[in-house]
């Protein structure tokens, strides 16, 4: 029972986060992490750090949620690694495109950061994980 409700708690918590997060997508980590550390004002820098950290924050709370759905390491791992994968294939080109292109260009940017910045291919696991696991308790 103990379990459960530790379970349902950090749920809840995940869930809380991620709609904060989204709630204050505009708010600039990286100009508070850069006023803590002393870093000099630099709004390319603070913008990029901005979006690391809401790329890192976005899918650790995703791939949290999945841990309190199935409590399985493998599908934790497998959300690691798909985390690992949009951040080396997906956020790093956003990163360079964004700061390439001007802003004629940014129509067709903003596709590639809702993929990128939204947790969308953690959620995506999760009715996956459902029919893997609903399949395998069938066959």
């Amino acid at each position: 029972m103990k379990s459960l409700m530790l379970r349902f708690a950090l749920f809840l918590l995940s869930l809380a986060a991620l709609i904060l997060i989204y709630l204050f997508q505009e708010w600039s980590y990286g100009a508070w992490i850069g006023g803590i550390l002393g870093w000099p004002r630099n709004e390319t820098a603070q913008w990029v750090v901005s979006k690391l950290v809401r790329f890192v924050l976005n899918d650790s709370f995703a791939i949290l949620m999945i841990y309190t759905l199935f409590q399985e390491r493998k599908y934790v791992l497998f959300a690691f690694l798909v985390q690992l994968f949009g951040f080396v294939f997906l956020l790093i080109p956003y990163l360079v495109l964004s700061l390439s292109f001007t802003f004629q260009h940014e129509a067709s940017l903003s596709y590639l950061h809702r993929i990128t910045m939204n947790p969308t291919l953690i959620m995506l696991l999760i009715p996956a994980f459902l029919y893997q696991k609903r399949t395998i308790v069938d066959s």
